[in-house]
Parts: structure tokens; C-alpha cells; sequence
């Protein structure tokens, strides 16, 4: 009869939580007019249009993202 192998060791825990003030110092809000990524994925097809409609406006595809939200904030919020 075959026995058992024994269970694996424990993994260590995660440790000690982080300190109030390390807490504190992890909230601050960014600066006015500071950029940050906005990564999210889009269709193939929707990427090539995209950068063509922003060539064909002579504007950048961030430029044009932000227009385009600022219409459909305006008209929809």
C-alpha cells in the first residue's frame, strides 16, 4: 500500500503591514496638468482609424482622445 507524500511547506505570509505614516504617503494626488498612462486595448481595425482620424485633424491621438471626451462629457454628463 502506498503512503501519503507529506504536504508541501507553508509559504511565508506577506509580512507586516505597512506603517500610518508609509499609508499617509501613498495618497497624494497628482499634480495639476500631470500625465499618467491609461492603458486599456482596442480592437486592430479601431487603433488604425484612430491614428487616422488624429493625422487627418493634425492632432496628436491624446489630443484627439481628449476632445472626444470633452464632446461626449458635454453631451451626455
Amino acid at each position: 500500500m502506498a503512503t501519503k507524500p507529506p504536504p508541501p511547506p507553508r509559504k511565508p505570509s506577506k509580512g507586516e503591514p505597512p506603517s500610518n505614516k508609509e499609508i499617509k504617503d501613498n495618497l497624494e494626488k497628482p499634480e495639476p496638468g500631470e500625465t499618467a498612462n491609461l492603458n486599456f486595448k482596442v480592437p486592430a481595425e479601431f487603433k488604425r482609424d484612430f491614428k487616422i482620424a488624429a493625422a487627418t485633424y493634425g492632432c496628436t491621438q491624446v489630443e484627439l482622445l481628449q476632445r472626444v471626451f470633452k464632446y461626449w462629457t458635454d453631451n451626455h454628463g
